[in-house]
């Protein structure tokens, strides 16, 4: 069945030139009929046609047969076909053999359609069977016409045709087989070779139809998946809470989800209810176009448009050429977490104020205990003027004093957004020594302080990088409960590999009892924490590390058990600052 369904083409192929075979051999037989009665009939070149009727209807007797047999001729197997192909041409080729004989053998020129038919089997069937068939032919000629020239079968002369004596003439009769013989070979010849060659490109065409039909398959498969994924990553985009927005190289949005589609008229003011296309503008036509000119990705973080916040990453598409084909935009609405990472740098900064509760009270008890020791003084003698203005001043710096203090805790305290301004590194370090040296003092730990003094200015939010560095003091703190050595260190590095630029830094280094390995690679994640109290918040580290993240920073730490830990805050340096 195999090989029945590989051969399917060839034998329908081959049953059409059996087909046209039947055709041409009604053709052939009508005009033996019309040549016989007109050469009997009108011409009188023929003297007995009877034979050549005989032969005509055998020829239709075994015309019929194919008529049948093609019904059933695809269920064989393709040498059958072609041996009914070939049986079918033997008997053509007897026939006319016999029809030569009948109407004047040698004399008749007919003998030369023997070609055409030989030519007929060399499109049917293969090269050897036309060969054969060719020699086939020749011996049956010459065969019958050295049996006529040898009176072994009569004769049938073509009367009032060509001389009576031509048919013994053994020159002629040569001639005619010579041409006849060389004709034939070399007319099977070409038409082998021109069917070899048709053979062949048929063969290269259909198998090129195969392929081809195996491409359009696998095209519509292809094709199937490639819309399945398409319809795949429609829904998926479609459900993202984040904004996609693609514009195209025309920088036209032509592409946006619903969340996109919100995300449009709040950052840029395109409508899409308006105009279903509308073009970029502003800040997203101009990174549209920075895109377009090479660079392949630029984040834009912490956006704020009037009370939301959202982080935009924009990235160039390009094809495999490296041509630009548009822009995405994806968009997140962080207002949430943002609120929520304020919360968490405010729960932290209560927690530190927590932890300087007890410092704070003793620069608030000390002056209260001036000042009360000033009243009852003045009580004692208030008519002594001298002794009252004396007391009056101090209890004014007693006062000034706890001013500052409560007033220094509550600007710290106070909740803030992130503000950019010109900051001091040597400043933020100062204002932390200020909050944390009675708590150093009560545990016996010995603040020392290196300032490079001409320390450039960095751009950041002085509060948050206050809040960092007093959680790195505290923690400091923490890890020397019996005392030690805590030093702070501000300096500049010309080229920080890890922020390919110019940076300053702090440095907040203790002596105490360092943090073992395995805790190492947790120390910045939230909620997690080793002071000895058990009363950390374990958000003091995490929060930092986000603060300095923001500040396009790092914290670096190194850290040896029981010879204390060090942490560097890096911060970039930006060029010329101005101050606010």
């Amino acid at each position: 069945m195999v090989a029945n369904s590989t051969n399917l083409p060839l034998k329908i192929e081959l049953i059409k030139r059996i087909r046209w075979l039947v055709n041409l051999r009604w053709i052939a037989i009508t005009g033996v009929l019309l040549t016989v009665s007109i050469a009997s009939w009108g011409l009188h070149i023929i003297d007995n046609p009877t034979p050549l009727y005989i032969i005509a209807a055998l020829m239709t007797l075994y015309n019929f047969e194919p008529q049948i047999f093609p019904r059933h001729l695809t269920e064989k197997p393709l040498t059958s076909i072609q041996r009914h192909a070939g049986t079918h041409i033997i008997l053509d080729l007897f026939s006319l053999t016999a029809l030569i004989h009948f109407s004047g053998g040698v004399e008749n020129p007919f003998i030369f359609y023997f070609i055409f038919h030989l030519v007929i089997a060399s499109i049917l069937l293969s090269k050897k069977v036309s060969y054969i068939l060719a020699t086939l032919n020749t011996i049956l000629l010459s065969a019958l016409i050295l049996l006529e020239y040898y009176y072994v079968l009569p004769h049938f002369h073509l009367q009032n045709f060509l001389p009576e004596a031509l048919w013994r003439n053994p020159i002629y009769i040569s001639s005619v087989l010579f041409v006849f013989t060389s004709t034939l070979f070399f007319s099977v010849y070409l038409a082998t070779s021109i069917m070899d060659t048709a053979r062949a490109r048929e063969a290269e065409t259909r198998e090129l139809k195969d392929n081809l039909e195996e491409k359009v398959v696998e095209l519509e498969e292809a094709r199937g998946a490639v819309l399945f994924e398409r319809n795949k990553l429609t829904s998926i985009i479609e459900c993202m809470q984040e904004g996609v927005i693609f514009v195209d190289d025309k920088n036209h949005v032509s592409l946006f989800n619903k969340a996109g589609q919100q995300i449009q008229k709040e950052q840029f003011g395109l409508d899409t209810e308006v105009i279903a296309f509308p073009e970029a503008d502003g800040v997203l036509l101009q990174i549209a176009e920075d895109l377009s000119k090479g660079h392949t990705v630029i984040e834009q973080q912490s956006l704020q448009i009037k009370d939301k916040f959202f982080e935009n990453t924009y990235a160039a598409v390009r094809d495999r050429d490296d041509n630009h084909l548009g822009t995405v935009l994806v968009s997140r609405d962080v207002t949430d977490r943002k609120r929520m990472e304020q919360q968490m740098v405010q729960s932290e900064k209560m927690a530190a104020i927590g932890e300087l509760a007890s410092g704070v009270a003793h620069e608030i008890n000390n002056p209260l205990d001036g000042l009360l020791n000033c009243i009852f003084r003045i009580k004692r003698d208030p008519q002594n003027e001298r002794q009252t203005k004396e007391y009056l001043g101090l209890m004014e710096e007693a006062l000034r004093r706890i001013e500052s203090t409560v007033g220094q805790l509550l600007n710290f305290s106070r909740q803030r957004d992130l503000a950019l301004t010109a900051v001091s590194l040597n400043e933020v370090v100062t204002e932390v020594v200020s909050l944390i040296t009675y708590s150093a003092d009560e545990k016996g730990i010995q603040i020392e302080k290196h300032f490079r003094e001409e320390l450039d200015l960095i751009r950041g939010d002085k509060h948050l990088l206050e809040q960092v560095v007093l959680n790195l003091a505290l923690n400091a703190i923490a890890a020397m409960p019996d005392g030690g050595v805590l030093t702070f260190t501000t300096g500049e590095i010309e080229f920080d590999t890890l922020l390919g630029k110019t940076a300053a830094f702090v440095q907040v280094m203790d002596t105490g009892i360092g943090i073992p390995k395995p805790v190492q690679d947790r120390i910045f994640d939230p909620f997690y924490t080793t002071k000895i109290t058990e009363k950390g918040t374990g958000l003091g580290l995490s929060v930092s590390n986000r603060i300095v993240r923001q500040h396009e920073g790092v914290i670096e730490f190194d850290s040896k058990i029981e010879r204390g830990s060090v942490f560097t805050v890096k911060l970039p340096i930006r060029g010329e600052v101005e101050k606010d």
